[in-house]
């Protein structure tokens, strides 16, 4: 194919059997759906084995989804929410979507975990599909398409299982190849993260709309991707910059090969052949920009409105603080992504026949760029969903090599089954060491309730691992909670820690609840200390149930 028609871009053709089923594509449905629910399943098997409440994290770390159900139940009431991990005021200033849609669920009547917990299918039926639209836009057998789903879906890096499970290098390292293997792999973004999950899909799905819109295709099609632009950015930043990123690389590599491949003037134009390429060439661009411009503002909308909460509103930029860590080493990115990483390489070296060829090639380009970009908090991010272009483009990169099935299963086996196991492992040892709060005992859902139905406004004194339950189970703020929102947090996590620990004589108690501004304090069924004693001066008597005391603090 020219150049000329790359500029063109025509809309991609259906891919034959799109519409049909097929069961293999059907089976990884089932069992990415399995994969979402499995957590959950575990938990509520341990407390059907155990006694207990599952919390509503179903994820690695507890803290993030629970932060979610907090805004949630916010969304409900005010539509914005505001940070409830500190008892310092805190303005209503941040509204997302999908937690504006659980909030108004939980307002009609829905449980605040369950009001989350509809995404979960969403997410699954989701991701899904635009894997498999991807899949289907670049491969042309069932065979490849199916191999690129199961890959895209499902590979979780053996090397992160290698280095962990073979102990190899430090701590650190550990810690480092969990957290890219982390990042790449879909179960982590079902695992309660699920707007993320939503972000990822968004992406291959904008690309496609957009391919089928631009050049002079549908204006519909630039509508869609425009509001999947829109929708990845605002609900994980790092694949909105990543889908914006493709769309410019894409559209001006194909401007300049147009330029470079583009034919003479017709006949009656001889003699005005550069002022015939030069008008041509502004056209192409003047079609190309308004194209993409109106996408790339949708885009970047959500973008700007992140970066402004980031700039002025205290808490936002207590958390960019927060999680600015360092970029793990160079070769964690190279050992972590090598698995898809170099059969994807194979591809480079084929034909580029058209915009979407383009495209799926500059996408690990530029998540990469963003990653290694030195604006914005978090970059990590920029990993999830590389995954999706990776495995298509490694499936391109292998068919030519012309690998027997049994070949291509056991490559299947290897990217898949250990990575997968080392993190069920994980998520075991997590659930396991009881640092967490996956779990509520009765007497500790009765006290929330208890301080949740208390009249009046007023936060919670508590330690950690309850504050972080507070907001999301009674509304009410707490001194201290998620670290990322919490002012101070290792000194306010040491002194309540001494608090329940029963380290701190009654004057200090006094004195530490009265700093705190709190109208109520908590005692979870966590090894704390019996401190009723020591709260008498500065508290109402207090209310025990089973293993849990809540107290009201007298007013000054």
């Amino acid at each position: 194919m020219s150049s000329a028609a790359v500029a063109a871009s025509p809309a991609p053709a259906r891919a034959a059997g799109l519409g049909r089923r097929d069961r293999g594509e059907l089976a990884c449905l089932g069992a990415l759906l399995a994969l979402a629910c499995a957590p959950l399943a575990g938990l509520l098997v341990r407390v059907w084995t155990k006694g207990g409440i599952v919390t509503g994290g179903d994820g690695f770390l507890v803290t993030d989804p629970l932060q979610y159900l907090n805004w949630l139940r916010q969304a409900g009431g005010h539509l914005a929410v505001a940070n409830l991990y500190d008892l310092a005021p805190s303005g209503h200033d941040f509204v997302h979507p999908g937690v504006l849609v659980s909030g108004l669920l939980h307002r009609l009547g829905l449980g605040v975990v369950a009001s989350y917990d509809v995404w979960k299918p969403v997410a699954v039926v989701a991701l899904f599909v635009a894997v498999r639209r991807y899949s289907h836009r670049f491969l042309a057998t069932a065979a490849e398409r199916r191999t690129a789903i199961v890959l895209a879906l499902f590979a979780c890096s053996p090397i992160s299982a290698l280095v962990g499970w073979g102990g190899l290098g430090t701590e650190h390292t550990k810690f480092n190849f969990d957290f890219v293997g982390g990042e790449l792999w879909p179960g982590t973004w079902l695992w309660g993260y699920l707007f993320t999950a939503l972000a990822v899909a968004a992406l291959p799905l904008g690309l496609l709309a957009y391919e089928r819109g631009r050049g002079g295709g549908r204006r519909r099609a630039l509508a869609g991707a425009a509001v999947a632009g829109a929708a990845a950015s605002w609900l994980q930043p790092w694949q909105g910059a990543t889908f914006a990123l493709v769309l410019v690389g894409a559209e001006a590599i194909a401007l300049a090969r147009s330029a470079a491949g583009a034919p003479g003037p017709p006949s009656r134009e001889r003699g005005g052949g550069a002022g015939w390429a030069h008008r041509a060439g502004r056209q192409r661009a003047a079609r190309a920009i308004a194209d993409v411009l109106p996408v790339l503002a949708a885009t970047a909308l959500p973008l700007v409105y992140y970066w402004v909460l980031s700039r002025t509103d205290a808490a936002w930029e207590l958390a960019s603080r927060a999680n600015a860590f360092p970029r793990w080493p160079w070769y964690v990115t190279v050992l972590g992504l090598a698995p898809l990483g170099l059969p994807a390489l194979l591809a480079y070296r084929r034909p580029v026949p058209d915009f979407g060829a383009v495209a799926l090639r500059i996408w690990p380009l530029a998540a990469l760029a963003i990653f290694y970009q030195p604006v914005g908090t978090f970059p990590f991010h920029a990993f999830q969903g590389l995954g999706v272009p990776l495995a298509v483009l490694a499936v391109q990169g292998v068919k030519p090599l012309r690998l027997p099935a049994t070949a291509i299963a056991l490559a299947l086996i290897v990217l898949i089954v250990p990575g997968t196991a080392y993190r069920v492992d994980q998520l075991r040892a997590a659930v396991n060491a009881g640092r967490q709060p996956f779990f509520l005992t009765a007497g500790e859902r009765d006290a929330l309730r208890w301080v949740e139905r208390q009249p009046g406004r007023g936060g919670v004194l508590a330690p950690v691992y309850s504050g972080l339950l507070i907001p999301a189970y009674t509304g009410r703020a707490t001194w201290v909670g998620a670290g990322s929102w919490t002012p101070d947090f290792r000194r306010r996590e040491q002194a309540t820690e001494d608090l329940f620990g029963g380290r701190l004589d009654p004057a200090a108690a006094a004195a530490l609840v009265r700093r705190s501004g709190a109208r109520f304090v908590f005692s979870d069924c966590h090894g704390r200390a019996d401190i009723r004693a020591t709260l008498a001066s500065v508290t109402y008597p207090p209310r025990s149930f089973g293993c849990a005391t809540a107290w009201r603090v007298r007013a000054r």
